[in-house]
């Protein structure tokens, strides 16, 4: 073989270690150099995340699908919709240009527009930064932990605005 991934499998519920853990939920948060440089990436994540929504789960044992049923329940498109960045072609969150220019007063403010500038989600076929604002704050609202995953060691946390700009702007949201 090459050593390339060319699909994920969802284990089962009963291999999840610790035993008895829940599948939990995920909102990925993609750069959108990560999103324009590794779309098969994103289309094998979205097929994961498609397939932990359909999956015969208790929806109390899977929160993948138990969320994706509520949103579905609501009349949302593809709520199973977990990859998100910037409009297709943008990138940035626009947090780190209000916080240089002072164009804000309170946190919340980042949090929106955060929020508003990565609402668009990302995946297989046409789902190429489909605006999904509903997806993303009902995900966002049952977001207990924010995790940032950095591909570099060249920097220290004074020398890029990426953890105030995304993560702490993904948290306020």
């Amino acid at each position: 073989g090459t050593g390339r991934v060319v699909r994920y499998e969802l284990l089962p519920l009963d291999e999840l270690r610790p035993a008895g853990r829940p599948r939990v939920d995920v909102l990925a948060s993609l750069s959108g150099i990560f999103r324009d440089s590794f779309a098969n990436v994103v289309e094998l994540l979205d097929d994961l995340f498609e397939e932990a929504a359909q999956a015969d789960e208790p929806p109390e044992r899977n929160y993948v699908r138990k969320h994706a049923l509520e949103l579905a329940g609501r009349g949302c498109e593809r709520p199973a919709a977990r990859l998100f960045s910037n409009p297709a072609g943008d990138y940035g969150s626009m947090v780190n240009e209000r916080v240089g220019s002072g164009e804000w007063e309170e946190a919340d403010e980042l949090g929106e527009t955060w929020a508003s500038r990565n609402a668009f989600s990302y995946g297989r076929g046409a789902e190429k930064g489909q605006a999904r604002a509903d997806v993303l704050e009902t995900l966002l609202a049952s977001t207990e932990r924010v995790v940032q995953m950095i591909d570099s060691v060249e920097y220290g946390l004074t020398d890029i605005q990426e953890y105030y700009a995304n993560t702490g702007a993904l948290k306020t949201a």
